[in-house]
């Protein structure tokens, strides 16, 4: 019996913390690590004592956690809430459920003497005996352990069941059943029950209920169930449900449900679900959906839900939902919606969705939408819509939209949409639009379109559109359109568009499009066109065109058009014409051309065209043509042409082109055409071509060509081509090409190419290249070359390259490159590279090469390298590198390399390097690098090192070396070394030791074979300057 403490009941959560975040044990000690003697909640450990009072400081959730503990009476500080009490520790007795440590206090309970006596200032009533089942003397005093917070009375009964038990209890009863069980209570009552069962209980009841359970309680009463439980409860009942639960309350309820659940409530209640869920409330209800949800209220109620859900409000309600969601409300509504939701909502409604969205409203309503979305409003509503959107209003509605939305609005709206926009609305309807939209109004209506818009509209209406729009409109109508417009319009209209457009009008009309357009109009008429119209007009009419036009006209009219138009007209007509323009006209006439026009008429005929025009014409006619045009005349002819054209003329005739063009004439003709043309001539010609142009022409031809041209011509031809170009010419034929160039030539040919042309050339030929490019030369050519290029040569030829360029040559050939090259070449070439270059050369070449090169070379070659580079050469070389290089040579080579360099070399070779080097030589070698390096030579030898090197030299050497170095040396060889150093010598080999005494060195001088001193000992100077030998380690 213990007499001093007592059982206190609390909750945690699932993971055993606190309110305040403290951690309890599932057992054993436990101490607030904040304790503050007050009567606050705060600093301090709290619960119920004997499990009994209000429930309001313990958790309900499914997974907390019920604990018993055992607390010292001295330690308690009774709380204003009903059963609460705070202590600084305790002892956990019993970690468990609800049911668990219910039961743990009804069984141990009697074993606590101090049951029976009153808390400080709080009399507890002792009965005789207290019961384990029934605690008979708190029950008295109203209250029960095992219902939580639930005042009781002295009739009242308590029951528990196991599984699958039914459970009927009275009025403010406490019931706790099993699984599946099924519980019955009057109003007030307290219910627990394990999963799937059915509890009913009165009004303002307190039920907790497992995972798929069913609810009943009265009006204002509080309900907890588990997953897929349904709850039914009076007005003004709080209910919380888990996933997928079903809740059905009065008015003025606040319903809380798990995901995918439904809720159904009264008027003014409060909703909140979680995600799929389906809500249904009346009118001025508050509902709170999670993703997916379907939402039902009244009037005035105001609406959340996530994503994808569906919403149904009445009058005045405020909605808002997540992405793809529906909504319908009714009039003068608020509602707001993610991306791709529906709308409806009544008269003077405000709308606002996002993308994708439809939305519908009534009379005088405002609607905002986000991207592709569609709306659907009555008379006088305000639409604005996003991208792609649909709108459709009542009369004098005004619409905004973004592009390529579609608006319907009724008589006299406003209407303004986005690019790619179609637009519909009534007489005197104005109407604004973006980039190729489509709008159609009413009579006496003003339309304003963007880019390759069609408008409709009725009679004495102002049309204005973007470039490519359509226009249609009565007669007296002014159309305005942009480029590449279509404009049809009434008797005397006044038609403007934009380029590439199509007009069509009454009689007397005056019409005026862009580039590129089609007019059509009776006779007398004034067409004004733009370039590549097309114009029809009756007699004695004045045709004006832009570039390319067609113009038809009757007799004795007078035809302008501009670049490529096609014109007719009769004998004696007056044409002039763009460039590319095609001109048919009678005899004797006079016809001026643009650019690649086509021309045809009569003898004698006079013809003018632009660039690549088409011309024909009989003989002795002067023919004068644009850039690739092609002109057709008679023997003797003068013809010029534009650029890419094509010209056929008879015997000595002289032809001129543009770029691009064909020619063909006969021997000793002058041919001239621009780039990329085709030319053949007779033997001896002259051709002259532009980019990209073939010609071919006989022996001693002189050829010129534009870029990417490709020319044929016979021995001893000059060639100049563009870039790309291909030529081919005979022997010691001059080839001059662009970037990226195909040449050949024969023998002693000289040869220019622009960037990664190819370049093939006989032998002592001079080939220049641009970037990239590969040039094919026999012995002693010159050859130079862009970035990246690759070059092959003979014997004795000259190359120069890029970066990364590869080069190839044969004896006694100079390389030059850029970084990253290879180059190989015969002997006694010289190279020079750029960093990380690979040279490969004959005997008695030259290398240079930048930073991390790799170079190998043939006898008594010169090699300079950069940094990390590695050389390899013949003997006698001399090698230069940068610090950390590698490089080998052969006898009496040269090596220079900067710090860290590892040089290997054949006998009586010069070798510097900076420190922490390694130097390999043969016999009569000269070594000299930096500190902590590593030198080997042979006999002979001069070793030269900083500090701490390591030196090995055959016979007769000279080794000297810094502090604390290691110096071997064969017979008669000389040693020096300073402080900490260890010499070892042949036969008759000198030791000197350089010591420092504070003022100056002193020379310690010992000889193998005198005075004691051995060979092949290493010997070392101790602190008196004595000689001794280096102890063994």
């Amino acid at each position: 019996m213990s007499d001093n403490k007592v059982l206190v009941l609390r909750t945690c959560a699932n993971d055993m913390s606190d309110h305040a975040g403290q951690v309890w044990p599932d057992a054993g000690l436990v101490v607030c690590k904040h304790w503050k003697p007050s009567k606050k909640l705060e600093n301090g450990l709290v619960g119920l004592l004997w499990g009994e009072g209000s429930s309001t400081q313990l958790s309900l959730r499914a997974d907390a956690k019920w604990v018993v503990c055992e607390v010292h009476i001295g330690h308690i500080i009774k709380l204003d809430e009903d059963g609460m009490i705070k202590f600084p520790e305790a002892e956990v007795v019993h970690t468990g459920t609800q049911d668990s440590s219910i039961n743990y206090i009804a069984a141990h309970i009697e074993h606590y003497q101090s049951a029976n006596i009153p808390l400080i200032d709080t009399p507890l009533e002792s009965p005789n005996k207290t019961s384990s089942r029934e605690f008979e003397s708190r029950r008295a005093q109203g209250y029960s352990p095992f219902g939580i917070g639930a005042k009781t009375d002295a009739s009242q009964t308590f029951e528990t069941a196991v599984y699958g038990s039914t459970l009927t209890g009275g009025h403010q009863s406490y019931l706790l059943a099993g699984y599946g069980s099924t519980e019955t209570a009057g109003g007030q009552s307290s219910l627990i029950a394990g999963y799937g069962s059915t509890l009913t209980a009165a009004d303002s009841s307190s039920l907790t209920a497992g995972y798929g359970s069913t609810e009943m309680a009265g009006d204002d009463s509080s309900l907890i169930a588990g997953y897929g439980s349904t709850q039914i409860a009076g007005q003004k009942s709080t209910l919380t449900a888990d996933y997928g639960s079903s809740q059905t309350a009065q008015d003025g309820s606040t319903l809380t449900a798990g995901y995918g659940s439904t809720e159904t409530a009264g008027s003014d209640s409060s909703l909140t679900a979680g995600y799929g869920s389906t809500q249904t409330a009346q009118e001025g209800s508050a509902l709170t959906a999670g993703y997916g949800s379907t939402e039902t209220a009244g009037s005035d109620s105001a609406l959340i839900a996530g994503y994808g859900s569906t919403q149904t409000a009445g009058q005045d309600s405020t909605l808002t939902a997540g992405y793809g969601t529906t909504q319908t409300a009714q009039d003068s509504s608020a509602l707001t919606a993610g991306y791709g939701s529906t709308g409806t909502a009544g008269p003077e409604s405000s709308l606002i969705a996002g993308y994708g969205s439809t939305q519908t409203a009534g009379h005088e309503s405002t609607l905002t939408a986000g991207y592709g979305s569609t709306q659907t409003a009555q008379e006088n509503s305000s639409l604005t819509a996003g991208y792609g959107s649909t709108a459709t209003a009542g009369s004098d509605s005004t619409l905004i939209a973004g592009y390529g939305s579609t608006q319907t609005a009724g008589h006299e709206s406003t209407l303004t949409a986005g690019y790619g926009t179609t637009q519909t609305a009534q007489e005197s309807s104005s109407l604004t639009a973006g980039y190729g939209s489509t709008a159609t109004a009413g009579h006496d209506s003003s339309l304003i379109a963007g880019y390759g818009s069609t408008q409709t509209a009725g009679y004495e209406s102002t049309l204005t559109a973007g470039y490519g729009s359509t226009q249609t409109a009565q007669e007296s109508s002014s159309l305005t359109a942009g480029y590449g417009s279509t404009g049809t319009a009434g008797y005397a209209s006044s038609l403007i568009a934009g380029y590439g457009t199509t007009q069509t009008a009454g009689y007397e009309s005056s019409l005026t499009a862009g580039y590129g357009s089609t007019l059509t109009a009776q006779e007398s008429s004034s067409l004004t066109a733009g370039y590549g119209s097309t114009e029809t007009a009756g007699g004695d009419s004045s045709l004006i065109a832009g570039y390319g036009s067609t113009q038809t006209a009757g007799y004795d009219s007078s035809l302008t058009a501009g670049y490529g138009s096609t014109l007719t007209a009769q004998d004696g007509s007056s044409l002039t014409a763009g460039y590319g323009t095609t001109e048919t006209a009678g005899h004797e006439s006079s016809l001026i051309a643009g650019y690649g026009s086509t021309q045809t008429a009569g003898y004698e005929s006079h013809l003018t065209a632009g660039y690549g025009s088409t011309q024909t014409a009989r003989e002795s006619s002067v023919l004068t043509a644009g850039y690739g045009s092609t002109a057709t005349a008679g023997g003797d002819s003068s013809l010029i042409a534009g650029y890419g054209s094509t010209q056929t003329a008879g015997h000595d005739s002289t032809l001129t082109a543009g770029y691009g063009s064909t020619l063909t004439a006969r021997e000793n003709s002058s041919l001239t055409a621009g780039y990329g043309s085709t030319q053949t001539a007779g033997y001896k010609s002259t051709l002259t071509a532009g980019y990209g142009s073939t010609q071919t022409a006989r022996e001693s031809s002189v050829l010129t060509a534009g870029y990417g041209s490709t020319g044929t011509a016979g021995s001893n031809s000059s060639l100049i081509a563009g870039y790309g170009s291909t030529q081919t010419a005979g022997y010691d034929s001059t080839l001059t090409a662009g970037y990226g160039s195909t040449l050949t030539a024969q023998d002693s040919s000289s040869l220019t190419a622009g960037y990664g042309s190819t370049e093939t050339a006989g032998y002592d030929s001079t080939l220049i290249a641009g970037y990239g490019s590969t040039l094919t030369a026999q012995h002693n050519s010159t050859l130079t070359a862009g970035y990246g290029s690759t070059e092959t040569a003979g014997q004795d030829s000259s190359l120069i390259a890029g970066y990364g360029s590869s080069l190839t040559s044969g004896i006694r050939s100079f390389l030059t490159a850029g970084y990253g090259s290879t180059l190989i070449s015969g002997l006694r070439s010289v190279l020079t590279a750029g960093y990380g270059s690979s040279l490969t050369s004959g005997m008695h070449s030259t290398l240079t090469a930048g930073y991390g090169s790799n170079q190998i070379a043939s006898y008594q070659s010169s090699l300079i390298a950069g940094p990390d580079s590695t050389q390899i050469a013949g003997h006698k070389s001399m090698l230069i590198a940068g610090k950390d290089s590698s490089q080998t040579a052969g006898y009496r080579s040269t090596l220079i390399a900067g710090a860290g360099s590892v040089q290997t070399a054949g006998d009586r070779s010069k070798l510097i390097a900076g420190k922490d080097s390694t130097q390999i030589a043969g016999d009569r070698s000269k070594l000299l690098a930096g500190s902590n390096s590593h030198l080997t030579a042979g006999d002979r030898s001069k070793l030269t090192a900083g500090d701490d090197c390591t030196l090995m030299g055959g016979d007769k050497s000279v080794l000297t070396a810094g502090k604390n170095s290691i110096l071997v040396g064969g017979a008669r060889s000389k040693l020096i070394g300073s402080l900490g150093s260890t010499l070892t010598g042949g036969e008759n080999a000198t030791l000197i030791f350089r010591c420092w005494n504070g003022k100056r060195f002193k020379n310690v001088v010992a000889h193998t074979g005198k005075d004691g001193v051995e060979a092949h000992v290493p010997y070392q100077v101790d602190e008196a300057d004595n000689l001794v030998t280096k102890p063994d380690e």
